[in-house]
Parts: C-alpha cells; structure tokens; sequence
C-alpha cells in the first residue's frame, strides 16, 4: 500500500525493479494492469449482487432547512452547516462554515426562508456540548437538524431495513443461514445515550428499531420466525469505541479505539454466524471498514451521511 508518503519512501528504499498493487480503492490508478470492477466481480460470482432503495423527502424546498455536521475549534471556532443554496437550478444541499455572526440569508444567495432569524449568534464546541444558536433563540446541537423531513427518511430507512431482514429470514430459514443486517450511524448518541445519573438509555435509533420491530413483529407473515420469539435487546446490539469509564463515543475510524472495537467484533464473528446467537441487527460508528468480511450481511442501512466515495465503498465492501 503506497497511499502515503512515507510509505512511497519505504517501497524506494527497497529498490524495486518493479512494484504491483492491489487495491479496490486506488488514489491513482497509474499503469492499471487488470480490473476486477463490481459488475465483472458480480458476473464471475464472486459477490452478491447489490440492490439500493432510497429513502429521500420531496417537497420540502421552501423550507429552511439547516443540519449541524460539524463543530470545531481547532483554528477558531468554526461550525460546518448544511443548508440549501440558491442555484440556477433552483435549491441545493450545499456544506458551508461558518463563524459566530454568518448570515445563512447572504450564504444561501438570499434564499427568503433564511431572511429572519438565521444569523449565527452562538457557537460551542465544549466537548459533548456543541451546538449553535441562532439569532431567534433557536439552537440545534451537533448532528440535529430543523427543516426537511431528515428524522421521516431515516425512520423510513430503518423501518424498510428490518422488514427486508425478516423476508429474507422467511426465504432462507429452512437452508440454515443466518441473516444479519448493518447499520451504519453518525453519532454514537443517536443509538445509546445516558441519562442524568450515567445510566445507559436508548437513542433515538435504538428506540425507533424496537418500535418497528414489535410493530412488524406482529403481522402474520413473520410470526414464525424464531428469533422474534427472543427479547427484543437481545436481537440488536452496536459496537463503538469507549472512554476508560467504560463511556461510549464517537470516533475517526482510525484510531487505537477503533482498532479495539474491531478486533472485538472479529474475535466475535463465528459466535454472530451461530444461529444459537440471537443478535441480528449491528449498529457500527466508524469501526466497520474494509476488511470486516461477513457474507451473513444481507442488509446495509446508512443512517450516516458519508462523504468519502472510498469510505462507502468500504463500508459497503
């Protein structure tokens, strides 16, 4: 892997008469020698195929629309905001930063929703306590968002991941295999938060997945399946960095913490393809990359918004 500097230095050292990479996701594709894209890797058999539904909000253009994605403070205090712009074509999504005093008004191109009301009185980034106020009184904290219909799609999303998973519990039950769906999520809170005393408490994820699954788990068509009949906190459990308390948080990816998380979940792969196991549903932060092979997963849900092409090929690989 030569994706760095140093390691470019490293393979020179060697002095090479040659060097071969092997990849499924090259930063530069130079002297490309042989291809296994995943159309021709599907044809050969050699994955599954993929099938993506969308879940997407219409009508909601008028609407000022402002997501927090990210708070920071390490070159002043800044905030990434996503919004919607003004554009030939009419709105579109667009990140911007911004710093105590920004007009959304002046940075959407003077989209009237965000005339009143939407200069940038306040920034936090304390740590666990981020959030920005805006000059009518409103605040939305890291990873919230106000206009759109964000909390309909994502409900809408995690509703059509379990129902897929209990169809393809019903198509392949008598051959033996088990079915696992993945979650991929933005913010640890939004599947386990804590209470005022440090208890652990459902997330808005956690709590909606149990919702819908009691709900689906009362239609007819499902009733047979074995692993409804288990508590519904054993059938979903996530996997996420923690703090030496024992606390769970958000990480890069690509830390220490995330390498533990890993190895835990690797060390745990043949007790999950066990169908004495009754956990089903996984819900990852940024732990689950390349290299977590697990045929069993039948369903991806993205509740995260990932920027990277390469991360979500990974995620996906």
């Amino acid at each position: 892997v030569d994706s760095t500097d140093k390691a470019q230095e490293a393979i020179k050292a060697l002095n090479p008469l040659c060097t071969v990479r092997y990849s499924a996701t090259h930063r530069n594709p130079y002297n490309l020698v042989y291809r296994l894209d995943p159309v021709r890797a599907f044809e050969l058999k050699l994955v599954k195929q993929i099938v993506v539904a969308s879940a997407t909000a219409e009508g909601t253009a008028n609407d000022a629309f402002v997501r927090v994605e990210q708070i920071d403070y390490t070159k002043g205090i800044k905030a990434k905001l996503r919004i919607h712009v003004q554009t030939a074509d009419g709105p579109k999504e667009k990140s911007v930063t911004v710093k105590q005093g920004a007009d959304l008004f002046v940075l959407s191109n003077e989209r009237a929703c965000y005339k009143n009301g939407f200069e940038v009185a306040e920034i936090s980034a304390e740590p666990g306590n981020e959030f920005i106020r805006f000059s009518s009184g409103r605040t939305l904290r890291l990873g919230e968002e106000t206009g759109g219909m964000g909390e309909d799609v994502w409900r809408a999303q995690i509703k059509h991941t379990i129902k897929r998973h209990l169809e393809k519990e019903l198509q392949v039950r008598d051959r033996g295999i088990k079915v696992l769906s993945l979650f991929f999520i933005d913010r640890v809170a939004n599947y386990r938060d804590y209470d005022g005393s440090g208890q652990p408490v459902h997330g808005k994820f956690a709590a909606t997945f149990e919702t819908e699954l009691a709900a689906l788990a009362k239609d007819e068509r499902y009733r047979e399946l074995a692993c409804l009949k288990e508590p519904m906190e054993r059938l979903h459990n996530g996997y996420f960095a923690q703090d030496k308390k024992g606390v769970l948080k958000d990480t890069r990816g690509d830390t220490q913490a995330d390498d533990e998380v890993y190895n835990l979940i690797m060390k745990e792969k043949e007790r999950l393809l066990s169908l004495d196991e009754p956990l089903r549903f996984i819900f990852s932060h940024s732990a689950l990359r390349e290299g977590w092979d697990n045929p069993n997963v039948f369903q991806i849900c993205t509740l995260n918004e990932t920027k990277s092409a390469v991360k979500k090929r990974q995620e996906i690989g």
